[in-house]
This record gives C-alpha cells, structure tokens and sequence, in this order.
C-alpha cells in the first residue's frame, strides 16, 4: 500500500514541477511580449515630462527659486530617457544573449552606471578589479540580470545617508583566501562581490531579513536563481571586519590560451 502512496506522491510532484516550468516559461513569453511596449509607453512618458519642463523653463528666470529645481528634474529626466534607451539596445540585440567569452572585469564595469540607479542615490559604489584580464563563457544579457537583479535585492540592506558599496572582481586568488564555509569552490573561478553591512552568510537570512523591513519585492532565492541560469553559484563569506559580510556571484574561470 505504501509504493502506492509513494507512487502517487511522485507522479504529484512531477506533475507540480511541469506546472512550475509552464508557468515560468509562460511568463519569460510574457515579458518578451510585454517589454517593447512598456519602454516605447515609458519613452512616452518622460517625453511628455521633459517638454512640459521646456515650458517652464521658458516662463521662469534664471533668478526664480524653482528655476534650480525644474533643471534639476529635467536633467534626470534625461538621464532616465538615456538609461532607456540603452535597456532599449539591450533588449533588442540578440547577441548579447548568446553565451560566449567575455572579460569579466568589463561586463561588471559596463553595469555600473545602471547599479548607481537601483542603489540608494546617496550611496558611492567603488569597484576594485585585477589588472590581468579574467575570462568566464556567458551571456552577457544573462550576466547582466543577474548582477542587477542581486543589486536590486542587497540596495535595503544598506543605510540612508552618505555611504560607500565597495564591490570588487576577485580572481581565483582572492576567492581561494576568502572564508565562504563548507561552500568553497571547486577548481579556478572568478568572482563579482558586494560588501554587506551587515553578517548574513545565507539567502535564507537575507530574505528573511527583507520580509520583515519590507524593503523588496524582489527575493535573494531569486536572485540564487538567475546567477544558476547564467551559469554562476551565489555564495556568501565572511570578512575580518565582524560586522559585514560579502555576497559573491561565482563563475567558473575560462583561460582562452587552452
């Protein structure tokens, strides 16, 4: 009687594992339906808040207090409508989905205009890199979301106020020193890092912790998610400094002279 439930038991979880597929797969098709008409509307937006802001900096000297204030809007504005326009390329190039070689210390370099958006505006984010070249195989596009995304869910750990986010590319070297537990990884590979401010050494305490502040939609097992997707383990080590912590996306090292 017991192979019977077993039997049952497994061909439910089958059948609950197919539908988890459908569904995630029905909602990539969605997205990639949605996405164009949601920028080109957004585009729309801004266009019609940037020129109701020419207007008003027509009818407002230089010497009235809202002047400072309306130039202020209108260069953000502008600088949205040029982030657009890049996420725009981003989406429509295809290559740029395709997996293939890429030096991670330019793939990160190349993202930080757009991290300095998803941060609290008060944070500086501060990038160390090697000066020798690191190689991963990956698609850019996939790398991307998952470096962004992961930015999106650390951004209400950190504190109001004028901060630093130091994030480094580490090499094999630097990962091999690091304490990341029972978790080290195996062979050569490279590492993209944030440091936390505070200890969290698993996605369980970090989504644990951003359910109760409610400083997220998104959830760091999703992030887990997309760094598996791109090919990359998320891992977690601790610092010497008692108080903060890393999260590190890790990606398998590629020496192109092999």
């Amino acid at each position: 009687m017991s192979g019977f439930f077993d039997t049952i038991a497994r061909g439910a979880d089958s059948s609950d594992s197919l539908e988890r597929k459908t569904q995630s797969r029905a909602s990539n098709e969605i997205n990639a339906a949605l996405t164009p008409g949601l920028i080109h509307e957004v585009n729309n937006i801004l266009t019609g808040i940037y020129f109701n802001l020419e207007g008003c900096r027509e009818v407002l000297d230089a010497s009235h207090p809202l002047a400072e204030s309306v130039q202020e809007i209108q260069v953000g504005v502008e600088r949205i409508k040029e982030v657009l326009g890049r996420i725009t390329q981003i989406y429509l190039n295809a290559a740029e989905r395709e997996q293939t070689y890429h030096e991670v210390q330019a793939l990160v370099a190349g993202q930080v205009d757009l991290l300095r958006i998803i941060v609290p505006k008060t944070a500086s984010i501060t990038l160390t890199s090697p000066e020798s070249a690191l190689y991963i195989n990956v698609s850019e596009y996939a790398f991307r979301v998952a470096l962004l995304t992961l930015a999106a869910c650390l951004r209400g750990l950190y504190p109001e106020g004028k901060i630093e986010i130091p994030m480094a590319v580490l090499c094999p070297e630097d990962l091999s020193g690091a304490d990341f537990g029972k978790t080290t990884p195996a062979g050569d590979c490279v590492g993209v890092s944030f440091r936390l401010p505070c200890v969290a050494l698993s996605v369980a305490e970090i989504d644990d912790f951003q359910t109760r502040g409610h400083f997220s939609d998104l959830s760091m097992a999703a992030a887990e998610v997309l760094v598996g997707e791109a090919g990359g383990r998320l891992l977690f080590s601790k610092s010497k400094d008692p108080h903060t912590s890393d999260v590190v996306m890790v990606f398998p090292l590629h020496n192109l002279n092999t």
